[in-house]
């Protein structure tokens, strides 16, 4: 994927991915940072990713970040509450 294909996934992509994090987060922050991290984790595989499957892609990376941001929080508060 070179550069106006990553645009053009932005520009056609980023308001569906961000519906479906939404919806899957109920968070308006979180959704937008997942989907921010997902869009710069494509941007830095840019090279590895054909055209064809980038939308695909970003949601699958979108949803994988979603967990892991999910786990992480729910790490930390787990360490939080041991610690009271």
């Amino acid at each position: 994927m070179n550069a106006k294909e990553y645009n053009i996934l932005v520009d056609k992509q980023a308001d569906a991915v961000y519906r479906f994090i939404l919806k899957c987060t109920r968070h308006q922050e979180d959704a937008r940072d997942i989907v921010q991290d997902a869009f710069e984790k494509i941007w830095m595989s840019k090279d590895k990713i054909h055209n064809e499957k980038a939308k695909s892609y970003l949601f699958s990376t979108a949803y994988h970040t979603m967990i892991d941001r999910m786990r992480k929080v729910k790490r930390i508060t787990a360490l939080e509450e041991h610690h009271e």
